[in-house]
């Protein structure tokens, strides 16, 4: 026999899993159903199956109307709402006919449900039964099915009118730039769905309306007309039979009204959400408003405490329900540390612990002094604590630029207002204006180490020492920048330590004479300032951190937020990766517009390759790179590559993904490049030029990290990051003689 049954639920499964999986189907056999019902008359055992399918529809919708986050996003509702109407007519009239051709037989031939409804939840006496059965209708069509039906018609009127308006806030964010079009397109498929909705809830909210008049019509026809065949057509007593049909009747008006009931809630909470973009069910919400202040409970649960004590009221149910809220109270309102119950409890403790020390009196004269107590100590011992955390805290800390200053240079930095001070300032806006980021605030400290010079500076870039140096604090360094041969003068022979060219201290009484003289005279402040911003512009890219380039972007928030809105959808490090590599070929970053506009439109076309994204940004800035490139008559002075040798290199590239294409030379091959490059850039020096390369744009990358590795100060541009309106100059044609 158990093999049997295993065999049959093996054979149903399939029917039924196919079943569920064609929802279509399942509309479809709802559909016929209710045909059925109509047409066919149901034995009692199907009538209780679809009149139990009936209270389980009505208890779903109510519990999806209560979780959904926004009106619409239950949409079927009014289509919904039809046919669980039009079902329990349907039910309505199975019922009626099973109720007059088989209730003489008595009532558990009619129905178990219908039975269950009539004797249990009215016990069995009519009069209850129509008592309770009025208040539920009345509840029904009066209070709820009314009330639903004029706030769908509010609704729907409102919706209504203020499409037009809407439409226009759409059309006007779009023409601003606050959305892009599909943005747009999606408000507006919103708008329409409410506004279907809630005229089509107008419309539903009468199904319901009519489902409450046709269940008091049903009932009184199922009373009279079962009495009356009861009596003339079987032959039973007039009180039998009033008194059986009466609670058939009854039983079935339950049955079917407090389903409807149900779902006439469910409508009324659909149609009344407030709020229809609330992050959180209507169920959650609802809950957390009327349980959320504590101050509130406490207050409730106080007077229900109040009324307990009052004699002739139920103390016990007052008292329980008071203490619940009470408890709920005070379970909200630990997580405050200033509530209610907290303060009650720091003023009995305090209250205890005055009336618990002895009052012991003393002369002014006879008072000693009293040893430190027992708080001060432990306050004592927290300040100590606090400022060996903050110690440590600060060792810690990671700065991105600091400067460390010997003893003997910190009246440099002595106020906000010293020549270092400001020179740092200068170099941050300078360094702003130029490349379009705003460096890191410089953190200044005094190096007390023994083995530190007096007179020395140190720069450190995250903790690591970048550069270094020394000057004389009371003397100016007079240094010849011209190269030529100018007139002597007394000093004391050193280094720019930024600039790595030769000058000398001198004394303040002779600054005019060097000047006169042709020297360019500094003072240390000025030369510790050049030396930090020639550490920026190497290390730039470095310097950028993520937040920086956060910053940048939000700074294009207000006047271009689609663009910004855009580039969230790409990762930040992608764009973090592009601005460093910008920085690292000395591009400013300041035209973020562009930068930005351009990795948004590459992106996700070059799965967020920084390679391929780099070629795109540099030449989207080409007049930058072409402005940077001029020379001082406009000019922009290359070299260009013979097509032989161009076709070589790009044959010897080999893609190293993700990294990009990487030049593959050989030793020899190398060599002869770097002859070459080597003679070009000193045939631009002695043009006075910059070097410059120009290739194609597909071999540009991989040339000029090839330059870098072998240390040729040569710049390496592509064909397309030369604006068209350039005036250029070929300085040579480079040949690469491989064997």
């Amino acid at each position: 026999m158990a093999k049997s049954r295993g065999q049959l639920i093996n054979t149903i499964s399939p029917i039924f899993k196919s079943f569920f999986a064609s929802k279509d189907l399942i509309v479809v056999f709802f559909i016929m159903s209710i045909l059925a019902i109509i047409i066919i008359p149901l034995p009692n055992y199907l009538l209780d199956l679809f009149l139990t399918i009936s209270i389980a529809l009505s208890v779903l919708i109510i519990l999806i109307g209560l979780y959904i986050s926004k009106p619409t996003d239950f949409s079927a509702f009014p289509t919904l709402l039809l046919m669980i109407t039009l079902f329990r007519l349907a039910l309505n009239v199975a019922t009626t006919r099973m109720i007059l051709s088989n209730g003489h037989l008595g009532v558990e031939n009619v129905s178990e449900i219908v039975s269950a409804f009539g004797h249990f939840v009215v016990s069995g006496n009519y009069v209850i039964g129509i008592i309770v059965f009025s208040i539920l209708v009345i509840v029904n069509y009066i209070v709820i099915t009314s009330g639903s039906t004029r706030v769908a018609e509010v609704q729907a009127r409102f919706t209504l009118e203020a499409m037009p308006g809407k439409q226009m806030a759409i059309d006007a964010d779009l023409n601003s730039g606050l959305i892009d079009k599909e943005e747009a397109q999606k408000r507006r498929e919103i708008l329409v769905q409410e506004a279907d909705f809630y005229g089509s809830m107008d419309g539903a909210s009468k199904f319901v309306k009519g489902d409450a008049i046709a269940g008091i019509i049903i009932t009184f026809v199922n009373i009279i007309g079962g009495f009356l065949i009861g009596t003339f057509g079987h032959g039973m007593p007039i009180s039998d039979s009033a008194s059986t049909f009466t609670i058939l009747t009854i039983g079935d008006g339950l049955v079917t009204q407090i389903p409807a009931l149900i779902v006439s809630t469910a409508t009324g909470i659909v149609i009344t959400r407030a709020t229809k973009s609330e992050e959180k069910d209507f169920a959650s919400g609802v809950v957390n408003q009327l349980l959320g202040n504590s101050k509130i409970l406490l207050i409730v649960g106080g007077i229900l405490v109040f009324f307990a004590f009052i004699p002739g009221l139920p103390a016990l149910s007052l008292g329980f329900v008071g203490f619940i809220f009470l408890i709920m109270s005070y379970l909200l309102s630990s997580q405050d540390k200033d509530n209610v119950f907290s303060n009650i409890k720091k003023w009995l403790f305090k209250k205890i612990d005055i009336e618990s020390k002895p009052q012991v009196k003393q002369m002014p004269k006879e008072i000693a002094k009293e040893p430190r107590s027992a708080k001060s100590i432990r306050e004592l011992e927290e300040q100590i604590r606090l400022k060996e955390q903050a110690s440590l805290n600060d060792k810690l800390k990671i700065n991105v630029l600091q400067l460390s200053l010997g003893y003997g240079l910190t009246k440099l930095a002595e106020h906000p207002d010293s020549p270092l001070i400001e020179r740092i300032r200068g170099v941050r806006e300078n360094i702003a204006q130029m490349y379009g980021f705003i460096v890191p605030h410089i953190r200044i400290k005094a190096n007390p180490s023994y083995d530190f010079s007096p007179n020395g500076y140190e720069i450190l870039l995250k903790g690591i020492s970048v550069g270094q140096g020394e000057v004389m604090p009371d003397k100016f360094l007079a240094i010849n920048s011209t190269g030529m041969d100018i007139t002597e003068i007394e000093g004391i022979k050193a280094k720019d330590p930024a600039l790595n060219m030769d000058g000398l201290w001198i004394e303040k009484k002779d600054k005019d004479d060097a000047t006169i003289a042709g020297y360019t005279v500094v003072d240390s402040a000025h030369i510790i300032s050049v030396h930090i911003s020639q550490i920026i512009k190497y290390y730039a890219e470095d310097i950028l951190t993520r937040q920086d380039v956060k910053n940048l972007i939000d700074r294009l928030k207000d006047d271009f937020p689609s663009l910004v809105a855009d580039s969230e959808k790409i990762p930040l490090g992608v764009i973090h990766q592009v601005l460093k590599e910008l920085l690292h070929d000395e591009i400013p970053i300041k035209d973020m517009l562009t930068i930005l506009e351009t990795i948004v439109e590459v992106a996700p076309g070059a799965q967020n390759s920084v390679p391929i994204i780099m070629d795109y940004v540099r030449s989207a800035l080409s007049r930058v790179i072409t402005n940077m490139l001029k020379d001082d008559d406009g000019i922009v002075k290359l070299f260009i590559m013979s097509q032989e040798s161009e076709d070589y290199l790009l044959s010897r590239l080999k893609d190293m993904q993700p990294y990009g294409k990487k030049l593959v030379l050989s030793i020899g091959e190398t060599q002869v490049l770097r002859n070459t490059i080597d003679a070009a850039i000193t045939k631009a020096q002695s043009l006075h030029s910059v070097p410059i390369l120009l290739v194609s744009t597909t071999l540009r990358r991989s040339l000029s990290k090839e330059m870098e590795n072998n240390a040729l100060a040569i710049k390496v541009i592509g064909h397309s990051e030369i604006s068209s309106n350039a005036k250029c100059e070929i300085l040579g044609n480079l040949e690469l003689k491989f064997n």
